[in-house]
């Protein structure tokens, strides 16, 4: 049997929600028929900071003043910039990049680079047009540009928004034919560099990238050469990946006081259902709930609540959440409610082959959590035999996360009886006859002892005073009694188990 392995190379994506202070606003890009600008009112002269394409070609342009702007065009719709909307773009474009591949980097308002190392290069062009067209169900527009550098996929996408397209890569081995056919302007350049090679007659990214590093050196100075670097691929940067800390999370401010838990949990509920669809998209899940609660009062509650693994079940979310809530003691009434996702990859841990895990994990942590309430946490745990001979002695340490079934085939095979231990120590009177027990007398069994084995001596603790220990025992058999074990430690003698 032969193994391949799949390699995938450097590639790079750039997705820009072009004139996105408007589009973050508007969301209305499917209408395309409104003229709409967005201005700034916020100086003495209101003007126009960017528009739609259909007010461009009505006269309306960036930088004029909103009055001139509706004189030219009576039916402008006048929108101003919200931070609140820009925040809720810039987070679904976020999470809609996620659905393609999980390195991003938010390069700026409205722009993403991605890391395309995790996919393979026939899919790529797939992915850009899967995320461009998601973004325009939710009503948002972008252009994407593909390049080996992010600086390259940066040009990609300015060179697709200047031909008019949706999409450019910039293919390595045609990447100098392609950018002969875009202008200076893509890459970004100052006026003063785009104006010195115009007169050099120099129109075209792919002339000048057709220079030596050396002929730019010696005329253009360290602006040139770092143009020249972006263009042909020597420069390559690490992506500084968006947090997603914050990302999946939902506010709300109420209006009125909530005195009482079932409006709370209303809102909950509807938080859980929107939130459990965003991280589905990206191909995540929850691996905790945040909950932080302000009163009118001015105090805060804010709890982390784990989940056993990862998962997007409603009804476990509620539940740990609705939990949580009947636990709180309120103080004053609630003024706000903040909820949010800590989202992580599904578990991928390779478990043990013929292993039987849990069933239900959060069944299993509730079930744990009531007994530690009834009981006390000190008395839940696994026990684990100590350090020493000593027969019965044990500790009691916490659950691991991880609880599966240990296959028969770890350790030595199970051989004879099994010794039950009786619960606690039941007191024996012996009746000896040559230093072996003849007969016994006790709460649980009585009778003549037909079969002896043994005895057997042990001891320990020697080292730690007050500590020694030392005891005998004998395996004796009563007919049609069974089989159980005899010990004989401090003057005293009693039934430690029987044999099944």
């Amino acid at each position: 049997m032969g193994f391949t392995c799949q390699t995938h190379s450097s590639g790079y994506a750039v997705v820009w929600c072009v004139d996105f202070k408007l589009q973050a606003v508007v969301r209305r890009v499917h209408t395309a028929a409104e003229p709409v600008a967005l201005v700034d009112d916020t100086q003495r002269q209101s003007v126009v900071l960017s528009c739609n394409e259909v007010a461009g070609r009505l006269g309306v342009e960036r930088g004029m003043k909103t009055v001139q702007a509706l004189a030219r065009c009576p039916g402008l719709q006048i929108e101003r910039p919200s931070l609140s909307a820009e925040i809720a773009a810039s987070r679904l474009l976020l999470e809609t990049a996620l659905t393609w591949v999980p390195g991003i980097e938010e390069t700026e308002d409205g722009m993403l680079t991605l890391d395309l190392s995790s996919q393979r290069e026939e899919e790529r062009s797939d992915g850009a047009r899967f995320v461009r067209g998601r973004l325009y169900d939710a009503g948002l527009e972008v252009v994407t540009g593909l390049g080996e550098t992010p600086s390259l996929a940066r040009v990609a996408a300015f060179a697709a928004r200047e031909k008019g397209e949706s999409f450019c890569h910039l293919v390595p081995e045609r990447r100098l034919e392609m950018l002969d056919r875009l202008p200076l302007a893509v890459a970004g350049t100052s006026a003063e560099l785009k104006e010195r090679l115009s007169l050099w007659g120099v129109s075209t990214l792919g002339a000048f990238a057709r220079f030596s590093r050396e002929a730019v050196a010696a005329r253009l100075g360290d602006e040139g050469v770092e143009l020249w670097l972006r263009l042909t691929g020597r420069i390559q940067r690490p992506l500084r990946f968006a947090k997603l800390e914050e990302l999946f999370e939902l506010h709300e401010d109420f209006d009125d006081e909530l005195c009482e838990r079932e409006p709370l949990l209303f809102v909950v509920n509807r938080f859980l259902d929107q939130l459990i669809v965003r991280v589905a998209r990206t191909g995540r899940a929850a691996i905790a709930v945040h909950v932080l609660l302000r009163f009118t009062n001015g105090s805060c509650e804010a709890r982390r609540l784990a989940l056993p693994e990862p998962l997007l079940d409603h009804e476990i979310l509620f539940h740990l959440v609705s939990g949580y809530l009947d636990s709180l003691e309120w103080k004053a009434p609630v003024e706000s409610l903040r909820l949010r996702f800590e989202p992580s990859d599904p578990v991928a841990s390779q478990r043990l082959l013929f292993g039987v895990g849990l069933r239900n994990r959060f069944q299993f942590e509730d079930t744990m959590k009531r007994l530690r309430a009834l009981v006390g946490s000190e008395r839940v745990g696994s026990p684990r035999g100590l350090n020493t001979h000593r027969p019965g002695a044990f500790e009691l340490l916490p659950l691991p996360s991880e609880i599966e079934t240990v296959p028969e085939s770890a350790g030595p095979p199970l051989m004879g009886f099994t010794l039950c231990r009786l619960q606690g120590h039941v007191r024996t009177s012996v009746r000896w006859r040559s230093g072996r027990p003849e007969r016994i007398e006790s709460r649980l069994v009585s009778g003549v002892v037909t079969q002896v084995a043994g005895p057997w001596h042990g001891g320990g603790d020697w080292w730690h005073q007050g500590k020694q220990w030392q005891r005998r025992e004998w395996d004796i058999e009563l007919p049609g009694k069974g089989v159980f074990r005899l010990v004989e430690s401090e003057g005293e003698c009693f039934l430690e188990g029987r044999y099944d």
